[in-house]
């Protein structure tokens, strides 16, 4: 945050106009909300069980270093439009606020339906912009992602200083910024609260496919207490590859996609493995134990005691190998779901059928 405000502050103190789409950026910070209200008269209102959003990018400061004022500014301005085309067809969905990469979202103002609805409008555009986690990294380079957090409780809203500058207050917007922080790269966490209400009226099985849910954590926060709290990640209809050779990465891929007719995502480490594993629920993932048995066996143990206790569905995960022999499988045992012989990797009937719980 402090790069981007030295970066906005070096922009404007320049002499000479910067070669920026103004128009575009001004724009930012407008809310449809500022111009459906009489700023003339409007008082400070109380919203009960509000349903709060807030939506940060990852890797946000990191990915300002080397950028030019103008680019960052035309990249936000893009991630901007993005956005508020996502919430458009939400009709009591509002953008209040983007600040640095910090995005305030709200359900709930005109509260046209109930607070189930509310958070229902709110999951699912998490779920669209998860779903698209592919452009945005686009519009960024590849180098980051976004995380959210949504949270139901009472606010109060308001016009200050500015007389079209549309706030919002109260500690249901401190909780919702505390889950977004505890997100994973590529998730939404929700409070238990704002779940509970979701669950009143809307079966996630029915309503949000490719959305799944993990278990309930509770976690402490500073400023906040204890939050009850669940992760939503997408399912993604792929296989996930993990193997840092490149020639067997490519028969892998290759044999996926003949016998089950699926592409494949791929990483070259056990650590990334974990990471995209921890992000994602895939159709399948292939292991591949060439980089050190230990290695490998650490890391996949340390994921199923994660998965324990924040997943309800479990992670197909296979090993492929060249030797797959009774050590192996003694050494990995309940650990994953099947083996691949690398060295028959074009035999289909080498592969496990695909089975997702």
């Amino acid at each position: 945050m402090q790069i981007l405000l030295k970066t906005i502050h070096k922009l404007f103190s320049r002499k000479e106009p910067a070669n920026i789409p103004s128009a575009p950026y001004n724009e930012l910070k407008q809310t449809r909300i500022s111009h459906e209200l009489d700023i003339t008269s409007y008082t400070p209102t109380n919203h009960e069980n509000a349903c709060i959003c807030l939506i940060d990018i990852v890797n946000f400061s990191k990915w300002c270093n080397d950028k030019k004022p103008t680019h960052i500014f035309e990249t936000m301005t893009l991630y901007n439009k993005f956005l508020s085309e996502l919430i458009a067809p939400f009709d009591d969905v509002d953008k209040i606020e983007l600040v640095g990469d910090s995005v305030l979202i709200l359900a709930g103002f005109r509260d046209k339906h109930s607070v189930s609805t509310k958070v229902s409008s709110i999951i699912q555009l998490s779920k669209n912009i998860l779903s698209r986690i592919d452009y945005i990294r686009s519009i960024f380079d590849g180098d980051t992602s976004v995380r959210i957090g949504v949270h139901v409780g009472d606010i109060f809203s308001g016009f200050i200083e500015n007389p079209r500058k549309f706030q919002l207050f109260g500690n249901s917007i401190n909780v919702a910024s505390r889950l977004e922080q505890s997100s994973l790269a590529g998730t939404f966490t929700i409070s238990e609260c704002a779940y509970r209400f979701y669950l009143e009226e809307f079966d996630p099985v029915d309503d949000l496919n490719p959305v799944c849910f993990g278990n309930p954590v509770v976690s402490f926060f500073k400023g906040v207490g204890k939050i009850g709290s669940i992760t939503g990640y997408i399912h993604m209809n792929k296989v996930l590859i993990a193997d840092d050779d490149e020639l067997s990465l490519i028969s892998l891929k290759q044999g996926v996609h003949i016998k089950y007719a699926l592409d494949s995502d791929f990483v070259y480490t056990i650590d990334e493995c974990v990471e995209k594993m921890k992000q994602y629920m895939f159709d399948m993932c292939i292991v591949d134990i060439y980089f050190v048995n230990e290695t490998s066996y650490n890391g996949l143990r340390e994921f199923r005691s994660w998965e324990r206790t924040h997943r309800r569905k479990r992670q197909k995960v296979i090993v492929a190998s060249v030797s797959i022999n009774e050590d192996t499988i003694r050494l990995y045992g309940d650990l994953v779901d099947g083996f691949i012989d690398k060295t028959k990797v074009f035999n289909l009937e080498n592969y496990p059928d695909l089975e997702v719980d």
